[in-house]
């Protein structure tokens, strides 16, 4: 019986060894392919559903201005139509008595729940599967979504709570889509598959970012209330087709063609019937894993500096009313998309060819795109007024910080694929936690108080996050599997000697491999 299996092992590898070599690489469009565009629209869902009130409670809270501009000085805000007393924004939309602080509590409160439940995702992705929970993470966040108008008017506290739970749902989809990208992903596309599929978080930015202010400047479903509708609305309709067309594993894909199959099984996270222990010790002693978290924890700052008080400066400082803010604000992560997938496809080439170390081009690209963010932002309030400097260097900083997630954020792959949603939980988790206390943050050195030299505190700050973050990734990151992510029988590799036939005669070749082939 024991040399049956045998035997059955040696064809299974010749098998697999057979469909990973460059001449049998699947190509074309493929089911991986399909599971890329749903995460994307996924992902698009996510950063609609958590900005939108971003720049949607600069109208809902409009009003404050009047009361904050009359203790300005003209060295403190910049000319524009803002100025007046008198809003020509729509009055059926301004309605809360919100100053900054507690603007700032709102903006802050869905990152409560969010840093809350990465690590959870992570492990209910392994023990229920990624594809359920993504799936319905998504699901709750856009129900509450389109009930958000109605219990914006019941009270400040009734939001508070909503916007906490849509944060509870959405820390569990991240950890749980890594769960599946490590079981879809090929080794050299593992950089461009998730690169492709994320991005459709900085394109949901982009969207949410320049149509809601349109939205709320219009009596469309009554101005700032369809922003909630239509973004919620669309997640729910994404449901139904990710349930229906996405698989949890390729073995589980009743349309996948077997080519594909073994072509991602041979590299990819490939789950055995027996679930091995996560090797926490390991994972949370190793200096790869903490160059990750603290990384992610610092450029993490910076980014909801961007995402969720930026707006609010333009608005009440540059003076852009809410629809060239939104618009303005689409740029920076217009380009973001646009470095993010440029930069995956020149990073998997410098991979493949062999001309740069996967450690070199991680290391290489992160410090590109943080060091181009640290450079500009202390000059946005030193630009004072000239709004082209001040939007030409918002642009190319955040935009640059596309680049980082062609290092940073794909990193957790290269060092540990098989426990993706568990490191996922970990670095998201750190990311997150400036999402919690930046708005609190920026709201206590503006309230009542919203001045250029207050904000440029605020991007001295931000700087100083991202200059640590680069020392710390260049100084500890690393590119290659790290020993713990083998489970326990890979840890030795084995020696299998096969007999293969052929036309000249028959060869005997020696093949080494461990479960991830090596390749």
């Amino acid at each position: 019986m024991s040399s049956i299996n045998r035997d059955d092992e040696k064809d299974s590898l010749l098998h697999k060894t057979a469909a990973y070599r460059k001449d049998n690489v699947h190509r074309g469009y493929g089911a991986r392919h399909t599971f890329t565009i749903l995460s994307f629209i996924g992902y698009f869902n996510l950063y609609t559903l958590r900005f939108n009130l971003s720049v949607a409670i600069v109208t809902m809270a409009n009003h404050t201005d009047i009361k904050t501009d009359q203790n300005k000085t003209d060295s403190d805000v910049c000319p524009g139509p803002s100025t007046n007393s008198t809003k020509t924004t729509n009055s059926q939309a301004v309605e809360f008595d919100w100053d900054e602080s507690t603007q700032g509590i709102i903006l802050s409160s869905f990152f409560y729940g969010y840093v809350a439940t990465q690590i959870l995702g992570g492990y209910l992705a392994t023990k229920f599967g990624g594809k359920r929970i993504f799936g319905y993470g998504v699901l709750v966040t856009a129900v509450l979504s389109l009930v958000t108008p109605v219990v914006a008017r019941v009270g400040t506290w009734a939001l508070i709570t909503v916007r906490i739970i849509e944060g509870l749902a959405e820390g569990l989809t991240f950890p749980a889509i890594s769960t599946m990208q490590g079981k879809w992903t090929p080794k050299m596309e593992r950089t461009t598959l998730p690169i492709i599929a994320s991005s459709g978080a900085t394109f949901g930015s982009v969207v949410v970012l320049s149509v809601t202010g349109y939205l709320c400047d219009s009596d469309f479903l009554g101005g700032w209330p369809s922003v909630f509708y239509i973004f919620g609305g669309a997640a729910v309709v994404w449901f139904v087709f990710w349930q229906f067309l996405v698989f949890e594993t390729p073995s589980d894909h009743t349309r996948i063609s077997a080519a594909e199959r073994l072509y991602i099984e041979s590299t990819a996270s490939v789950k055995k019937a027996k679930n091995y222990p996560t090797p926490w010790k390991a994972i949370l002693s190793s200096s790869a894993m903490w160059a990750i978290i603290l990384t992610n924890l610092l450029q993490g700052w910076g980014n909801y500096i961007t995402y969720t008080t930026l707006p609010t400066y333009m608005n009440k400082i540059q003076k852009f009313d809410i629809k060239q803010d939104g618009l303005l604000m689409s740029l920076p992560t217009l380009m973001t998309l646009l470095t993010s997938v440029i930069g995956s496809h020149f990073a998997d080439f410098l991979r493949s060819r062999r001309y740069l170390s996967t450690t070199v081009v991680r290391k290489m690209f992160s410090t590109l795109g943080l060091v181009a963010a640290s450079l500009c932002l202390p000059f946005i309030s030193l630009a004072g007024c000239e709004h082209v400097y001040v939007v030409a260097l918002i642009v190319i900083g955040n935009g640059m910080l596309g680049f980082l997630q062609v290092g940073l954020t794909v990193n957790l792959f290269d060092i540990g694929y098989n426990y993706s949603g568990i490191l996922m939980g970990l670095a998201n988790f750190s990311s997150n936690i400036p999402g919690v206390i930046a708005p609190y943050f920026v709201g206590l050195m503006t309230n009542n108080n919203e001045t250029m030299d207050r904000w440029q505190t605020i991007f001295y700050v931000s700087m100083g996050a991202y200059i640590a973050a680069t020392i710390i990734f260049l100084l500890f990151a690393k590119g290659e599997e790290e020993p713990w992510n083998k489970p326990p029988e890979d840890t030795s590799e084995t020696n299998i000697t096969i007999k293969q036939s052929s036309v000249t005669g028959n060869a005997s070749h020696k093949i080494q491999y461990a479960d991830t082939f090596g390749f």
